[in-house]
């Protein structure tokens, strides 16, 4: 008790009651939940992927170009002629 006056449980703490107020209920089985979720996941997540495309396309191809051009180089280096080149050896 506070006050002399009980207040309730929790969420009725002994206020009066609201008005104006309108609260929908719809039936749990009138709903559609999952109605156009395969269709609306499809293409969103085309949407989405085409969106990022450039920023993630980009920086792959440039880091495949760079790891292929350092493997190659790589190889030519421990080659006859890249050390006949570079003086190695």
């Amino acid at each position: 008790m506070a006050g002399g006056k009980w207040m309730g449980w929790w969420g009725h703490l002994g206020a009066p009651k609201q008005r104006g107020i309108a609260v929908y209920v719809l039936s749990p089985y009138e709903q559609r939940a999952f109605a156009g979720a395969a269709h609306q996941a499809v293409f969103n997540t085309f949407r989405r992927v085409t969106g990022q495309a450039f920023y993630i396309g980009v920086p792959l191809g440039l880091g495949y170009a760079l790891f292929s051009w350092g493997k190659e180089n790589h190889q030519w280096r421990l080659s006859k002629e890249g050390h006949a080149h570079h003086g190695d050896h």
